[in-house]
C-alpha cells in the first residue's frame, strides 16, 4: 500500500494560508488515491463495534462538508450572517497559524440535527469512490467563489466563533487533516 498522507499533532501547513484550494487538492488527491486502492477488507475493518471503519470515515468527511461546511461557506458568500461569539483562541491557532491541535470531538457536542447529519453510513466501495470524486468537484466549484468575498461577513461556528467564508472553506481540508491520524490508524489495522 502506498504511503498515506499523515500529520503530527500541532503540525503546521503553511500552504493553507496561501491557497486553501491548493491545500484541499493535495490532501483530497491522496485520500482518493488511497480509497481507490483499499481492499474491501481494509475499507470495512473496524477496531471495535463502536468505532468507524475507513468507509464510514470517508462518508463522514463528505457528509460534514455537504451538510455543514459548504452551506455555511455559502451563507457567508451570500451575506447571510448568523451571529454568535467572537472568533476564539482555537480559531486563531487553526486559521491564522494553521496549527491543528489534536482533540477528539464528540458528536454529542453538536446540535442534534447536525450530529445526525454527520453520522456516517457504511457504503459500497464503488459508490463511495464515485461520491468522493463528486465531493472533490463540488469543493473545487465552490472555491471559485473565494475570489470575491467580504472578509467581514461571518457565520458562527460552535467551536471557533465567528468565521468568514475563506475560513469555512478551509474547514473542509482542515477536517480531513484532523481525521488523518484516525485514517492512518484504520489503515494499519491487522485483519482478524
Amino acid at each position: 500500500m502506498p504511503k498515506s498522507f499523515s500529520t503530527i499533532s500541532f503540525q503546521k501547513n503553511n500552504m493553507l494560508k496561501k491557497d486553501p484550494l491548493l491545500s484541499f487538492e493535495k490532501i483530497s488527491k491522496q485520500w482518493l488515491f488511497d480509497l481507490e486502492h483499499y481492499t474491501n477488507e481494509v475499507l470495512y475493518q473496524k477496531p471495535s463495534e463502536t468505532q468507524w471503519c475507513l468507509a464510514e470515515l470517508f462518508d463522514h468527511i463528505i457528509r460534514v462538508a455537504r451538510t455543514y461546511q459548504l452551506p455555511n461557506f455559502n451563507n457567508c458568500i451570500q451575506n447571510n450572517i448568523r451571529k454568535g461569539a467572537l472568533k476564539n483562541g482555537t480559531a486563531y491557532l487553526v486559521f491564522d497559524l494553521n496549527i491543528i491541535p489534536y482533540k477528539k470531538i464528540r458528536m454529542e457536542s453538536f446540535p442534534t440535527k447536525v450530529a445526525r447529519d454527520f453520522n456516517p453510513l457504511e457504503r459500497d466501495a464503488n459508490e463511495l469512490i464515485e461520491d468522493f470524486k463528486l465531493f472533490i468537484n463540488e469543493v473545487k466549484r465552490n472555491a471559485t467563489l473565494l475570489s470575491n468575498f467580504d472578509k467581514k461577513t461571518k457565520h458562527f461556528h460552535p467551536f471557533f466563533g465567528m468565521i468568514n467564508a475563506k475560513e469555512w472553506f478551509s474547514l473542509v481540508e482542515i477536517h480531513m487533516r484532523h481525521h488523518s491520524k484516525q485514517k492512518k490508524r484504520l489503515e494499519s489495522l491487522k485483519l482478524s
